[in-house]
Protein backbone atom coordinates (compact mmCIF):
# COMPACT_ATOMS: atom_id res chain seq x y z
CA UNK A 1 0.00 0.00 0.00
CA UNK A 2 1.22 3.68 -0.98
CA UNK A 3 1.90 6.09 1.69
CA UNK A 4 0.26 9.41 1.49
CA UNK A 5 2.47 12.36 0.91
CA UNK A 6 1.88 14.14 3.65
CA UNK A 7 4.52 16.62 2.79
CA UNK A 8 2.14 18.77 0.39
CA UNK A 9 -0.71 19.31 3.37
CA UNK A 10 1.05 22.44 4.39
CA UNK A 11 1.31 23.72 0.91
CA UNK A 12 -2.33 23.31 0.63
CA UNK A 13 -3.45 24.24 3.53
CA UNK A 14 -1.60 27.47 2.79
CA UNK A 15 -3.17 27.95 0.04
CA UNK A 16 -6.28 27.36 1.34
CA UNK A 17 -5.64 30.38 3.71
CA UNK A 18 -4.34 32.63 1.17
CA UNK A 19 -7.16 31.90 -0.87
CA UNK A 20 -9.74 33.30 2.02
CA UNK A 21 -7.21 36.02 3.45
CA UNK A 22 -7.49 37.24 -0.35
CA UNK A 23 -11.25 37.40 -0.31
CA UNK A 24 -11.26 38.92 3.06
CA UNK A 25 -9.22 41.79 1.45
CA UNK A 26 -11.33 42.41 -1.41
CA UNK A 27 -14.49 42.62 0.58
CA UNK A 28 -12.57 45.43 2.94
CA UNK A 29 -10.83 46.98 -0.60
CA UNK A 30 -14.63 47.05 -1.88
CA UNK A 31 -16.59 48.61 1.28
CA UNK A 32 -13.74 51.02 1.66
CA UNK A 33 -14.52 52.06 -2.09
CA UNK A 34 -18.09 52.15 -1.47
CA UNK A 35 -17.60 54.24 1.65
CA UNK A 36 -16.11 56.93 -0.04
CA UNK A 37 -18.26 56.88 -3.10
CA UNK A 38 -21.40 57.14 -0.35
CA UNK A 39 -19.36 60.39 1.27
CA UNK A 40 -18.87 62.13 -2.17
CA UNK A 41 -22.59 61.47 -3.57
CA UNK A 42 -25.46 60.17 -1.16
CA UNK A 43 -24.06 61.59 2.36
CA UNK A 44 -27.01 64.05 2.39
CA UNK A 45 -29.34 61.13 1.72
CA UNK A 46 -31.47 59.93 5.12
CA UNK A 47 -30.35 56.52 5.93
CA UNK A 48 -33.48 53.86 5.95
CA UNK A 49 -36.18 51.93 4.02
CA UNK A 50 -33.40 50.92 1.12
CA UNK A 51 -32.89 55.48 0.52
CA UNK A 52 -29.19 55.28 0.37
CA UNK A 53 -28.64 52.27 -1.40
CA UNK A 54 -31.26 53.53 -4.06
CA UNK A 55 -29.00 56.25 -4.16
CA UNK A 56 -25.93 54.61 -4.88
CA UNK A 57 -27.49 52.54 -7.46
CA UNK A 58 -29.16 55.60 -9.10
CA UNK A 59 -25.27 56.64 -9.69
CA UNK A 60 -23.82 53.36 -10.00
CA UNK A 61 -21.64 54.57 -13.48
CA UNK A 62 -20.70 57.52 -11.49
CA UNK A 63 -18.94 54.96 -8.49
CA UNK A 64 -15.62 53.19 -8.45
CA UNK A 65 -16.00 50.01 -10.00
CA UNK A 66 -15.90 47.55 -7.00
CA UNK A 67 -18.40 49.55 -5.44
CA UNK A 68 -20.56 49.59 -8.52
CA UNK A 69 -20.46 46.17 -8.80
CA UNK A 70 -21.30 45.53 -4.73
CA UNK A 71 -24.32 47.87 -5.11
CA UNK A 72 -25.55 46.36 -7.86
CA UNK A 73 -25.19 43.38 -6.23
CA UNK A 74 -26.63 44.30 -3.06
CA UNK A 75 -29.24 46.33 -3.96
CA UNK A 76 -30.99 43.94 -7.02
CA UNK A 77 -31.01 41.51 -3.78
CA UNK A 78 -32.74 44.10 -1.39
CA UNK A 79 -35.77 45.05 -4.26
CA UNK A 80 -36.09 41.35 -4.38
CA UNK A 81 -36.76 40.77 -0.46
CA UNK A 82 -39.31 43.41 -0.67
CA UNK A 83 -40.84 42.04 -3.44
CA UNK A 84 -41.22 38.88 -1.21
CA UNK A 85 -42.04 40.83 2.13
CA UNK A 86 -44.84 42.65 -0.05
CA UNK A 87 -46.22 39.29 -1.48
CA UNK A 88 -45.51 39.91 -4.93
Amino acid sequence: MKKPNVGLLPVVCFLLLSAAAQARDDGKNELAACRADMEKYCRNVEPGEGRQMKCMYDLRDKLQPACATLVSEKYTRFLEARQKKEGR
